[in-house]
């Protein structure tokens, strides 16, 4: 079984709709087949189990077994019954389907829905959330350098980064829920960590020194390169910038591997939205670490004048 949805009502009849995979459906067609559940589908009963006990029980449907005949199917519906009593089945089948793809026993305390509407109301707030984050990033980053050219260039990166889990998502044809929102405004907040170790390594050199906030960027590179032996911007600041940007990358891969390792777990146990979580993550540090992090150092150093 490959997904499970919420349990809906067609002709007064509750049912619970679920997806299997390729190989799966393959193998039900097969099966049905072989055991002429096909041509005489009332006397051939489909049986779900859950640790060994029977959660659901019911004659393969007639318009089911004519599909079959033709080739396999990898959506199918389980109806359980009408009124108070098929909804409350339905939901409780609904919850044992979901708890199958666990690797452990689960104790049901509770289970609920939301509405479209309520739904949408959500993602609506969690966009607005994820402006309002920007924003605050923003502003403390210009808190720390007061610079403005520092701000703009690491506040289009965050967006531009963004914008490209977002193309790969719907390019994939995935759903985004509240959880990818989630996982979205996370990669914001780590994105800009990685961004702020860069400016900060070119800036300072790896010192501890706090730089005065009424010079400008080049200024404070200058000081930097003549520390380190290079006595101005020109050529040879290209050589520290390079080394100073390596030392960045090396920080930032380990975190990008740390942070991709700790979201798999997530992403192959079957959580349904967690999977979407951890799946947005991922997306985003590879995204960031190979296209939006080498992008921001370009541009701060064009900005330091090391081109």
């Amino acid at each position: 079984m490959e997904s499970v949805e919420i349990p809906a009502k067609d002709n007064e009849v509750w049912g619970v709709p679920f997806g299997l995979s390729e190989e799966g459906a393959a193998a039900f067609q097969k099966a049905a087949i072989d055991a002429g559940a096909t041509r005489n589908p009332e006397d051939h009963y489909i049986s779900m189990y859950l640790d060994k006990e029977e959660i659901f029980s019911a004659p393969l449907a007639p318009e089911l077994a004519s599909s079959l005949n033709k080739a396999p199917t990898r959506r199918m519906q389980a109806t359980v019954g009408t009124g108070d009593a098929g909804a409350e089945k339905a939901k409780m089948l609904n919850i044992h389907l979901r708890e199958g793809a666990l690797p452990v026993n689960v104790e049901i305390v509770g289970s609920g829905q939301v509405s479209a509407a309520l739904g949408s109301q959500f993602k609506m707030q969690m966009v607005i959330a994820g402006l309002i984050a920007l924003l605050a990033v923003a502003g403390m980053v210009y808190y720390r350098y007061r610079e403005r050219r520092i701000v703009l260039p690491m506040i289009t990166t965050s967006f531009s980064e963004v914008l490209m889990m977002l193309g790969v998502w719907a390019a994939a044809g995935w759903q985004l829920d509240l959880a990818s929102l989630a996982g979205i405004i996370m990669v914001i907040g780590t994105g800009v960590d990685q961004l702020v170790i860069i400016t900060d390594e070119l800036l300072r050199g790896g010192e501890a020194a706090v730089f005065s906030a009424q010079r400008s960027i080049k200024e404070r590179a200058a000081e930097a390169a003549e520390k380190a032996g290079v006595g101005k911007i020109a050529a040879t600041t290209s050589k520290v910038y390079i080394s100073r940007l390596s030392r960045a990358f090396v920080i930032i891969l380990g975190a990008a591997a740390t942070t991709s390792v700790a979201m798999l777990p997530l992403l192959f146990m079957g959580f349904g939205s967690l999977t979407g979580f951890a799946l947005i993550i991922i997306l985003g540090v590879i995204l960031g670490t190979f296209i939006a992090r080498p992008a921001y150092g370009r541009i701060i150093g064009h900005i330091m004048g090391t081109d």
